[in-house]
């Protein structure tokens, strides 16, 4: 694939067993959801923003006052990606991501991205390499109504070592558990956390194959031990339909959205209208 051909990345649709075991588990791996190609055009884009061993002008890493933690130091991130680089514009928007995602949240709404940026986590003896830390994406989504959900997607080869995800299967059952990122919090709910989910073993990922969450499930990854950067995309999807909270949030902070009113805003997106 060319830059010439950017049109050419194809998303490819979630079967009816994928449905059901992200219904089951809260999250669900999609292998080849786009080609080996289109991954590798991507994987040549992030390099070009982020040099070949991912470590061109870095930035000093900044605490985000929303988490109360550095979590900047999970890796490197460029946000919105979509703004930067066509081919993951047309990625970001895809339709046919919309589309799965609607059989993922389990009706046929029109559907809203929210989100996308670039990742790359560093090996591990950098600041950009470290574990992340178990949590679920309730704490960033609290202006959004509605659930939301994560498309992760390899632009390389994700070994288990290099920081690969983990989930803890049906942890989406649970509801929003509060701040996971408080060791407080976290350890006062692990008891009930391995008595009623399964963590899983770090998720092995060939270029183009993704994994989809909830923003309800618990996820968090190790250390990158080897010396090679783990370059990922990550689109942030919600129904069109849901309203705007009015909660603080640096999503929404600005944007003159009103309290309870449907979240139209150019930087929400509909890219895909269930009626078409």
């Amino acid at each position: 694939m060319t830059v010439e051909a950017i049109e050419d990345i194809k998303v490819r649709a979630v079967t009816q067993e994928e449905v059901e075991s992200f219904f089951e588990h809260g999250w669900v791996k999609l292998p080849n959801l786009i080609d080996r190609s289109a991954a590798a055009e991507l994987l040549r884009r992030a390099k070009g923003l982020f040099g070949e061993d991912g470590r061109t002008n870095l930035d000093p890493i900044s605490e985000n006052s929303m988490l109360k933690v550095k979590t900047q130091g999970w890796f490197r991130t460029a946000v919105p990606i979509s703004e930067m680089d066509e081919a993951f514009r047309k990625l970001a928007s895809s339709e046919q991501i919309g589309r799965n995602a609607a059989r993922l949240f389990g009706r046929e709404s029109s559907i809203r991205m929210t989100l996308n940026n670039l990742t790359c986590k560093l090996p591990g003896d950098t600041d950009r390499g470290k574990g992340t830390d178990f949590h679920q994406d309730t704490t960033q989504h609290m202006a959004f109504e509605g659930n939301t959900m994560n498309v992760w997607i390899a632009l390389d080869e994700v070994t288990p070592d290099m920081g690969a995800l983990e989930f803890y299967s049906g942890s989406h059952k649970l509801g929003n558990l509060g701040n996971l990122l408080d060791p407080e919090t976290l350890q006062s709910w692990e008891p009930h956390i391995a008595k009623t989910c399964t963590k899983t073993d770090p998720i092995a990922l060939q270029p183009g194959d993704a994994t989809v969450h909830t923003n309800l499930m618990i996820h968090g990854t190790g250390p990158n031990l080897t010396n090679r950067p783990r370059w990922s995309f990550i689109g942030m999807y919600l129904p069109a339909d849901t309203r705007y909270t009015g909660a603080d949030s640096f999503y929404t902070n600005g944007l003159g959205l009103k309290p309870w009113d449907v979240i139209e805003h150019p930087n929400f997106p509909v890219i895909y209208d269930a009626t078409s």
